[in-house]
């Protein structure tokens, strides 16, 4: 297992969300594939937010604390989203299903890592990166990082 994983999964259990929070393991790497598809320009590549194929807007926490803030760019907080979580030791990018409200607790649980949030229906996408900008995709969470902006 990798470290990263190892870590997320280490955090779920502490926070006792084992039943809120799930790994998707069978349709993972297909998932994967879709989401590199349909966000990202040219193909699979380590850092998804330097070829977004969409437009996108960002926001930078020098606290590194930009994580807690999560909730006040996507629509519903408790709407279950995938959390694509950055893991270069593995063919694929572990993903987990969990809300916005889950994932903010579960990263402040961990060391840095990058990570990517989007709905279902792939309207939009939020992530991380290792310098800490909270950057999206889609209209509902750009408008958002822009109101924050202001």
């Amino acid at each position: 297992m990798s470290q990263v994983l190892e870590e997320v999964e280490k955090a779920i259990s502490l926070l006792g969300l084992s039943k809120e929070v799930s790994l998707l393991k069978d349709e993972g790497a297909s998932l994967y594939d879709s989401l590199v598809a349909h966000f990202v320009e040219g193909g699979d590549r380590r850092w998804w937010w330097e070829s977004f194929s969409h437009p996108s807007d960002s926001i930078t926490y020098d606290d590194g604390k930009g994580f807690e803030k999560l909730g006040q760019f996507v629509p519903d907080s408790k709407e279950l989203v995938w959390f694509v979580v950055e893991d270069d030791q593995l063919s694929h990018y572990p993903i987990f299903e969990a809300s916005t409200e889950n994932v903010i607790k579960i990263i402040g649980e961990c060391f840095a890592f990058e990570y990517y949030l989007v709905p279902r229906d792939k309207s939009w996408l939020l992530c991380e990166n290792h310098h800490n900008r909270i950057i999206g995709v889609g209209k509902q969470v750009v408008s958002a990082i822009q109101r924050a902006s202001m």
